[in-house]
């Protein structure tokens, strides 16, 4: 029919990268659930079978299995092979790792096409029809409370799942749902939890939208500017304005290399062009280190988004500061922009070791100068992301590989060799872990990493379950923190640049634009992060070995021979 190939093209436009998945309605086996993914450029669909076991002493059981695999619930089927890893199948070699975000289940279209009548047997979906909204506010407390929408409720970026539908509970006399045995997904002595969704939606507008905007209330904009009396038991008083005004949601990154107007780099440049290269050495190596510092942070706050924003700007993006924007759904492009601000940093740093081709000594005073810029970072202008990523560089394997240069580095700069052991190395673990948040007053730009690659599914949670789960706690607390905190920040950071004059040439060698185009090109700064990433990779790699081969007769069973 029309309604399945819509259901399940809609899937397929979902599903943009490598990883993506979602989990629908199966349409062919009701009851039943599909996962669609996107993998080698091509959208699979794998069926989840639910099967219900027999009765037993008036409990009963479903299992939901894929392929092979049986599982309790759909979330826990989720967890297990997004957190390890696991092909969906030994043909296909799939792997799930990022759940679209969407505004309404898939099975809406159907709902639109009304080509099918939805019983009351049907499952429901969390978003219910518009019929099910609750009209009368007035009535009793059983009139207002819906039947519960499903058994696996909707937690952190789970995707939408919809259950069988189960009998209401019913209310014991201090107005709780009491929950029975039977329910199948939830332990019967553990305590209710509350429902995600909301109890009482409003329906979808005339505007569709695949964005993800589940958090973001829907407001009738037909309805009069200022709306009659509130609800009798309602405390909430109404925002004086023309009311919500929906964010704005940024699907393209905010780098345009493309766009970028160099200073430094012909218009067509090549990657990692010597002349380029040179002229970044000469510029970065005769600055002061807390000049170089002072230049990065002035860059920092500009794409965190420090600097106080117009009314206009604050309509659009919903939030006064970065700070808060990178903690919302509709934040995602703005992590990742950051998480590639990061990584270029220490791409370029990385560049400026390994690109110096002369003696050892040269290599080792390079890198006693990235340890003082760290620790300018860290000390004097307060940017821990900048930190961070300074730090990334000097622990990349590339870098620890090169013997002789640490080992000179010990001999000629013995205070930066031991300070970077016994103090930022620690330092830069406490920050990770998330174990204590610095001082506000201390700090411009916080250790947002944590935070961004927890978000964005890139935190590696290895490790007991215990650990993992205190872990994570952390990030969301500190999280938190920094929102909360933003304006401190935003203050702090005035304060610091307060008569700050940036030089041009070395303003444009921390620039995320400038980076992309130099390591990449005016034309490969455009291909997929991921591809452009592991050339890179591979790039570092030859260097380092080119300037300190590894032979044979330095490797043992035992580690190097020095």
């Amino acid at each position: 029919s029309v309604v399945p190939k819509h259901l399940e093209a809609k899937a397929e436009q979902l599903l943009q990268e490598n990883g993506d998945f979602l989990i629908r309605d199966s349409v062919s086996s009701v009851g039943d659930y599909v996962l669609s993914c996107a993998y080698s450029g091509q959208a699979l669909h794998f069926k989840i079978i639910a099967i219900t076991l027999r009765p037993k002493r008036g409990h009963s059981r479903t299992l939901y299995q894929l392929e092979q695999d049986q599982f309790d619930n759909i979330p826990a089927l989720v967890r297990s092979y997004v957190g390890d890893k696991k092909m969906v199948s030994e043909s296909s070699r799939a792997v799930i790792v990022r759940p679209v975000n969407r505004t309404l289940p898939l099975r809406a279209i159907q709902e639109r096409h009304h080509t099918q009548t939805v019983t009351k047997d049907h499952r429901k979906s969390l978003l219910l029809p518009d019929s099910t909204v609750i009209g009368d506010v007035s009535g009793s407390m059983q009139e207002q409370t819906p039947v519960p929408l499903s058994p696996m409720f909707r937690t952190g970026s789970d995707p939408v799942l919809r259950a069988k539908a189960i009998p209401a509970p019913t209310m014991d006399l201090d107005g709780n749902n009491a929950l029975r045995g039977s329910d199948s997904q939830l332990h019967s002595k553990a305590p209710p939890k509350p429902i995600r969704a909301p109890s009482i939606l409003i329906p979808e507008s005339s505007e569709s939208s695949d964005t993800y905007c589940e958090l973001v209330p829907r407001v009738d904009h037909s309805a009069p500017k200022h709306p009659g009396p509130t609800l009798s038991h309602s405390n909430v008083i109404p925002e004086e304005g023309d009311g919500f005004i929906r964010p704005q949601i940024q699907n393209t990154s905010s780098y345009q290399p493309q766009h970028f107007q160099s200073i430094l780099l012909s218009p067509e440049n090549k990657p990692l062009e010597a002349v380029a290269l040179h002229k970044l050495k000469e510029i970065v190596s005769h600055r002061d280190c807390k000049e170089s510092a002072f230049h990065i942070l002035k860059e920092d706050c500009q794409v965190c988004q420090f600097t106080p924003l117009y009314s206009v700007q604050q309509n659009i993006m919903g939030v006064q500061s970065g700070l808060e924007l990178l903690t919302l759904p509709y934040g995602q492009q703005f992590r990742r922009d950051l998480l590639e601000r990061h990584h270029l940093l220490s791409l370029g740093v990385a560049v400026d070791i390994l690109g110096c081709t002369g003696a050892v000594t040269e290599r080792a005073h390079t890198l006693h100068r990235i340890i003082q810029l760290a620790v300018e970072l860290r000390d004097h202008v307060g940017d821990l992301f900048a930190f961070s990523a300074v730090m990334k560089a000097l622990m990349l394997p590339q870098v620890t590989r090169l013997e002789q240069t640490w080992q000179m580095l010990r001999q000629s700069h013995t205070q930066s060799a031991i300070s970077f052991q016994k103090q930022l190395k620690p330092f830069l673990k406490e920050l990770d872990e998330c174990v204590d948040v610095p001082p506000v007053d201390n700090v411009v730009v916080p250790h947002i990493l944590p935070v961004l690659k927890a978000l964005e599914g890139e935190e590696d949670w290895a490790g007991p379950v215990e650990d993992s789960c205190g872990r994570l706690l952390r990030v969301l607390k500190a999280a938190r923190s920094y929102a909360a905190n933003s304006d401190m920040y935003r203050s702090n950071a005035e304060s610091k640049l307060t008569g700050f004059q940036p030089i041009p040439e070395l303003r444009e060698a921390f620039q995320t634009e400038f980076s992309l185009r130099l390591f990449w090109g005016s034309k490969g700064a455009a291909v997929d992060q991921s591809e452009r990433y592991k050339k890179f990779d591979k790039i570092l790699s030859v260097l380092s070995y080119k300037l300190e081969p590894e032979t044979d007769n330095r490797r043992t069973t035992y580690g190097t021979i020095h």
